[in-house]
């Protein structure tokens, strides 16, 4: 009796992953699209609740920003359990796998920060 296990790999186009821009970069792409994208002028008769619906949207729209871009990322790379285990191996040799794990996981955790953030 002979079991026969398949194993799907998937294929993986490493030449789909986007260019990772520095942290400098990433801050000024995102704040200047989100003041270009939003309202920039409060007059000063503006009464309280106008006044910080207008921060609100500009905080709300700055978070869908980073998401947006943080969640490219980690749509981008992928997952070291399911591509070949070449592949895989010669990650591990070149970056040390759980520093690659741990460097996506620490992006996920700053991408749900920066919506419980906006949300309060």
């Amino acid at each position: 009796n002979y079991y026969v296990f398949v194993v799907k790999m998937v294929v993986y186009n490493f030449k789909k992953i986007r260019t990772v821009p520095t942290s400098q970069d990433f801050i000024d792409i995102v704040l200047s699209r989100t003041q270009r994208k939003t309202p920039t002028v409060v007059h000063p008769g503006y009464n309280i609740g106008r006044i910080r619906a207008f921060y609100m949207r500009k905080v709300k729209y700055t978070q869908e920003s980073f998401s947006e871009k943080l969640g490219w990322i980690l749509e981008d790379f992928p997952k070291l359990d399911d591509i070949h285990p070449f592949y895989a191996d010669l990650c591990n040799v070149l970056y040390d796998r759980d520093h690659y794990k741990l460097a996506l996981g620490q992006l996920n955790i700053a991408k749900n920060l920066i919506a419980t953030i906006s949300k309060d």
